[in-house]
C-alpha cells in the first residue's frame, strides 16, 4: 500500500479511505482487469470455435496484467461478479458439447489450467535470461552429453523453442478442445472405465 501510494503520488492513509485492506485492493484489480465475459456469438458458432475464443480472451489478461496470475492465486477473498461471468460463459459452451455438470467442471478446468500454465511460462521468461541465452545455455548442455537426451536434441535442433510461443498455446488447446470432442463421442468418463487404454 506504501508503494502503491508513492506511485499515485498520495499518502498510504488516502487510500485506506477507498480500501480497508490490501486483499480489498487486489479484490478490486482483478474485478477491474477482467472485466465481464464478453460475448461470443452466442449459438452463432460452434462450441469449440467459441471455446477457443474464451481461452485466448482469458489468457490476454493474464499477457497485459502481469501480476494477474500471482494476484488470483495468493488472494484471500472469493471470486468476483465479473469472474464468475467469464465462469458462467465456459460452462455453458461446454454444457452445448454433451457433457454433464460434473465433466463440465472437469473440462472447465482443464482449458483454465492450461491457460494459466501458458501465463505462467510467460510470466517466468520475463524473469529469466533472454530466451536467447537460455537456449544457448540448453544447447550447450546438450552438446557437452550428446548421447543422453537424443529427443531433446532433436526438438531443440527443430527450431521449436525458438519458434512463436502462441503456437504452443493453440497446438495444446486444440489437443483439450478436441479431447473434449472425443470424451463425448465416448459418452464421458464413466463409458469409458470399461474402454481398455494402450
Amino acid at each position: 500500500m506504501q508503494r502503491l501510494g508513492r506511485e499515485l503520488g498520495v499518502t498510504t492513509m488516502a487510500l485506506y479511505r477507498y480500501f480497508r485492506s490490501k486483499t480489498d485492493l487486489l479484490a478490486v484489480m482483478i474485478e477491474t482487469a477482467g472485466g465481464p465475459a464478453p460475448d461470443f456469438g452466442g449459438a452463432a458458432g460452434s462450441w469449440k470455435h467459441r471455446l477457443r475464443q474464451w481461452s485466448r480472451r482469458c489468457l490476454e489478461i493474464y499477457v497485459h496484467h502481469p501480476w494477474f496470475l500471482e494476484a488470483t492465486t495468493m488472494r484471500e477473498t472469493g471470486i468476483g461478479a465479473n469472474e464468475l461471468s467469464w465462469m458462467e460463459t465456459a460452462l455453458a459452451i461446454l454444457a452445448e458439447a454433451g457433457l454433464s455438470p460434473e465433466e463440465c467442471y472437469y473440462a472447465f478446468m482443464a482449458v483454465l489450467g492450461h491457460v494459466r500454465g501458458y501465463a505462467t511460462f510467460e510470466r517466468v521468461k520475463t524473469h529469466s535470461a533472454s530466451p536467447r541465452q537460455w537456449l544457448q545455455e540448453l544447447k550447450r548442455m546438450l552438446d557437452s552429453e550428446p548421447t543422453r537426451h537424443p529427443t531433446l536434441e532433436t526438438v531443440v535442433a527443430s527450431g521449436a523453442l525458438s519458434g512463436d510461443r502462441s503456437s504452443a498455446f493453440d497446438f495444446g488447446l486444440m489437443c483439450i478442445i478436441d479431447g473434449i470432442g472425443a470424451s463425448r463421442r465416448l459418452g464421458g468418463p464413466r463409458a469409458r472405465k470399461s474402454v481398455p487404454v494402450d
